[in-house]
């Protein structure tokens, strides 16, 4: 890896296979940590095929090996994390293709949002990071921003943020990447992204 004056930039490696042989190395590294802090009284085990997680015992997901959807009864507080292998590009590149493509397809719901959204935009696009070596390692970028769309129908207006890691592997070009959105309805919304980030700390991996 390397960086450059303009920026912090991959080299280009167009080895994509090679990653997704790697995918097991990746599976540890993306694990997030559950919280230290006890879970709220309301809080219940959810357990998935590859996933458990608490959050209130009304709260439902659907998941497959490398992601998980989680929210709550109604669809209106949602979260979405998700990794995969993936080719070694300039993170700049990948965070715009990334975060263009969630909110271009914003209107069908399922993504950025359970719920379809229009009028879908950032209202903060945060620097671009690289995080601690001693850490993440000598190659870990992160990107957090903001977003904000309407429901489509009722008009209501649903805020979030979205969080997009990518990284470096192992030492043969191999990388990473791990995304995160969470988004409820603005009235009352710092409690509700605060309840869906802890709801985020609590998740494990299972039969990997």
């Amino acid at each position: 890896m390397r960086e450059h004056k303009r920026g912090v930039e991959f080299r280009w490696l167009p080895i994509l296979a090679a990653a997704l042989v790697s995918l097991a190395l990746v599976i540890p590294m993306l694990a997030p940590t559950p919280s230290g802090a006890a879970y709220p009284s309301s809080f219940r085990r959810h357990q998935e095929q590859y996933w458990v997680w608490y959050a209130p015992r009304s709260w439902i997901a659907s998941s497959g090996k490398y992601d998980l959807n989680i929210s709550s009864a109604t669809g209106t507080l949602w979260n979405k994390y998700g990794y995969s292998a993936v080719v070694c590009y300039n993170p700049a590149a990948w965070f715009k293709y990334l975060r263009n493509n969630y909110r271009d397809t914003a209107g069908a719901g399922f993504g950025i949002y359970s719920k379809p959204l229009s009028r879908t935009h950032f209202t903060r696009i945060g620097r671009i990071k690289q995080l601690p070596k001693a850490r993440y390692g000598p190659a870990y970028f992160r990107q957090k921003l903001l977003w904000t769309g309407r429901r489509k129908g009722s008009g209501q207006v649903i805020r979030g943020e979205m969080i997009m890691d990518i990284f470096a592997i192992d030492s043969f070009g191999n990388c990473a990447q791990r995304f995160q959105t969470r988004g409820a309805p603005a009235r009352g919304n710092a409690a509700s992204i605060r309840l869906l980030r802890l709801v985020q700390s609590t998740i494990t991996q299972r039969n990997l």
